[in-house]
């Protein structure tokens, strides 16, 4: 069995480095790192790697993670025999036991992509990559999630069938990747990219399993408060509004009602914001330009 990781990174070379340090320590057979038009010493750094694993792919233009996955993906595509791809970003890091486990996992089960439990600095579990078991698509569904979440995502220690990943601890496999790249918007720069891609392929009939025995360490702190920097909530915002154009009328992850309750949800969530008018402009920003469908990326 052939794995191989994917990593995604932009102008965050001190923690691409430990993301290095714990990739490069495991078995992978591969290891594709796309640099998204990094302007510090990324490139030099990745050019100055001796190992034969390391593909080292420079984008033109910074198109996000969803651009930066994209393009990695069809890379393996074409250029990587494989078997799974692991996909994360330049501030998760494998654990140590992640490859044994995993390939334990694969001749257990038969599924086509697994999720990894992923823990934040602190070791809490880090709530932005849980899978939902269950999409919480309608206006009372939204409703039902913020009053019983449990009722949509599995239990943090339990393994279950889900519906969605995220790409910080992704694993997939390459047959199912590369027929579904197109699925991968670029168009949405950062944000909802991934659950928009596993949504989805859940949609096709493709099984995934959230697999608590399998994690990842997400270099972000814990329990921080507010969205930084204010610029990130244009695209929580805009990519609601654009799944409406991506996806078709009967496809489509969340409702009319839904996107509105979530995007005021955002909205009101400027009391915690330490610049509260840049954050309410950016927000504004996000509906015009969803409405409009302007995408790529837009700060």
């Amino acid at each position: 069995m052939r794995c191989s990781a994917l990593i995604v990174t932009f102008n965050r070379l001190e923690k691409l480095k430990q993301c290095w340090a714990a990739t490069s320590a495991l078995p992978f057979d591969d290891i594709v790192i796309v640099d998204n038009a990094s302007t510090d010493e990324t490139q030099s750094w990745l050019h100055s790697i001796e190992d034969s694993r390391l593909h080292a792919i420079r984008a033109a233009q910074n198109d996000g993670g969803a651009g930066g996955f994209r393009l990695g993906s069809e890379y393996i595509a074409s250029k990587i025999d494989t078997d799974w791809v692991f996909m994360f970003d330049d501030d998760a890091y494998p654990d140590r036991t992640l490859l044994t486990r995993f390939a334990e996992l694969a001749q257990r089960f038969d599924y086509e992509a697994y999720c990894c439990r992923v823990l934040d600095r602190q070791g809490t579990l880090c709530k932005m990559n849980v899978p939902f078991s269950k999409m919480p698509t309608s206006l009372v569904n939204t409703l039902g999630y913020i009053a019983r979440p449990e009722r949509y995502i599995p239990a943090e220690l339990k393994p279950a069938d889900v519906v969605t990943f995220s790409f910080v601890g992704a694993i997939i496999r390459k047959d199912v990747l590369a027929a579904n790249i197109e699925y991968i918007w670029p168009e949405l720069f950062i944000y909802y990219d991934d659950l928009y891609f596993s949504y989805r392929l859940s949609q096709q009939g493709y099984r995934f399993r959230y697999s608590p025995e399998l994690v990842f360490l997400h270099d972000v702190p814990a329990g921080q408060g507010g969205i930084n920097p204010p610029w990130k909530v244009y695209y929580l915002v805009r990519n609601l509004l654009l799944s409406r154009m991506l996806f078709k009328k009967h496809e489509r992850p969340y409702s009319l009602g839904a996107i509105v309750l979530r995007i005021a949800k955002y909205l009101l969530s400027f009391t915690s914001q330490g610049k509260k008018g840049e954050y309410i402009k950016y927000v504004v920003r996000g509906i015009v330009d969803g409405i409009s469908r302007k995408n790529g990326k837009q700060h």
